[in-house]
């Protein structure tokens, strides 16, 4: 296992991927589940505030890593 969570999480995800039938709408589902049962872990006063982050945080990693803008742009890790 590796120290970095975000690594270990797609390392799951893409084992999941290599299996014969994924659905790639029930993984991401699931994904989006267990980022829901994180942010209600918060406490109430600032789930707002953290699903927005969260929202701007992938939208500006989906932009690059789509090569919509360049990368290290933001603060996003490897």
């Amino acid at each position: 296992m590796s120290d970095c969570l975000h690594c270990e999480i797609n390392d799951l995800v893409q084992q999941r991927i290599d299996a014969e039938g994924t659905d790639i709408a029930e993984l991401a589902a699931m994904i989006v589940q267990s980022l829901v049962e994180l942010i209600v872990l918060a406490p109430e006063t600032d789930q707002a505030k953290l699903m927005a982050d969260v929202l701007a945080s992938f939208g500006q990693i989906y932009l690059e890593k789509t090569g919509a803008i360049p990368d290290g742009v933001s603060s996003a890790t490897h």
